[in-house]
């Protein structure tokens, strides 16, 4: 009667019914997709028989409500990780889920954390599975990141830049954020010139932010310096999910190599890649296995 299926290669969700006959008096139902960490509802439609309704949504994550048509609701379907997620996201749940079950605390970084809404990590971090430093350079993003997540016990939320070595720097800002960066090839490739302010900022050095924090986990998203950052780690935490898909061939094979060095296995997902060290054996976290 009702078909939902989550597409993350695509980032879509899409809502397919057939005929109705059994809740005839409900039609036209009212669907929603409603985030799963703010609640905002993103778009709704309302279908009736042989009706197909699809939400594009930029890798934000929703559940999906169903609402008869006097307003009462029908059904909540909920994005579900183990189910849904992608190949890096399930790992990530499966690892720090494993941690919480033998009792072993987690703790993680992440960088380019926007306003929060979107990412490997939400799902476990909204499940309290680890606690978590969200770090975001951008001044708007950073204030939408502090009010989604200020209810969260187990969530620190820094406005920072951070580099490789805690010089100042050119902040490149524009459009919605997501290119925000101090690599202004990066920013404009997705925007016009007449989109992008430029300003002078100080930043932190990775391994200053990292100093005495015990964070097992990182997370990347910087727009062009995912793998510097990586390679100039002191602290080496058991998981790194970094977005490699514009990063050259040379980085990459200069990040194979770290890998190889500090005894990580990878694995390349949708344009990211996860790195593991091989004592936490990367089978037993793999999705397809599991």
């Amino acid at each position: 009667m009702i078909n939902i299926t989550y597409d993350r290669n695509q980032n879509k969700t899409k809502v397919e019914v057939s005929k109705f006959n059994v809740i005839k008096q409900h039609l036209p139902l009212k669907v929603q997709f409603k985030n799963i960490i703010t609640d905002e509802i993103h778009y709704e439609a309302e279908l009736n028989d042989y009706y197909w309704v699809e939400w594009c949504g930029s890798e934000l994550i929703t559940d999906v409500l169903f609402y008869s048509s006097n307003g009462t609701l029908l059904y909540e379907y909920k994005w579900d990780v183990t189910i849904h997620g992608d190949e890096i996201e399930k790992m990530l749940w499966f690892y720090l889920k494993s941690k919480k079950i033998q009792g072993i605390k987690s703790n993680g970084l992440v960088i380019g954390s926007h306003d929060g809404r979107n990412g490997h990590w939400i799902y476990p971090v909204k499940h309290k599975l680890t606690d978590a430093t969200l770090v975001d350079g951008s001044d708007k993003q950073y204030i939408e990141l502090k009010q989604n997540y200020k209810d969260n016990s187990n969530i620190e939320t820094l406005n920072t830049i951070v580099t490789t070595d805690g010089s100042d720097v050119e902040w490149y800002q524009g459009g919605e954020g997501y290119t925000d960066t101090i690599v202004p090839s990066v920013i404009n490739s997705w925007l016009n010139t007449s989109e992008i302010v430029k300003s002078y900022r100080k930043s932190i050095s990775i391994n200053d932010l990292m100093k005495d924090k015990n964070y097992d986990w990182l997370h990347l998203d910087v727009e062009g310096i995912d793998g510097d950052l990586v390679l100039a780690l002191e602290h080496k935490p058991n998981v790194i999910i970094y977005e490699s898909m514009n990063l050259n061939q040379i980085m990459k094979a200069k990040l194979n190599l770290w890998f190889i060095k500090n005894l990580y296995e990878t694995i390349e997902c949708n344009g990211n890649t996860i790195a593991i060290k091989k004592e936490f054996n990367l089978d037993s976290l793999n999705p397809k296995i599991l």
